[in-house]
């Protein structure tokens, strides 16, 4: 990272929890602009997929476990 970002990073680090998720709310849209009809069809992805799992159609993996798979 650049001594900028570490920087920011830091800064970051202690912002009250709110703060965090805006600041991260307005950096995702830096690098994915929101399409309104994309953001539609993806609310509907997520609303199935919910739907499936409380009907017991679709099962969840633990995070932790993901992640360690991904950072090996």
């Amino acid at each position: 990272m650049s001594a900028i970002v570490d920087t920011l990073v830091e800064q970051a680090r202690v912002l009250p929890e709110q703060d965090k998720l805006a600041l991260l709310d307005a950096l995702f849209g830096l690098v994915s602009p929101s399409d309104p009809s994309v953001e539609h069809l993806w609310i509907e992805v997520c609303e199935q997929r919910a739907a499936a799992i409380d009907r017991g159609e679709m099962s969840l993996l633990d995070a932790d476990e993901v992640m360690m798979k991904y950072r090996q």
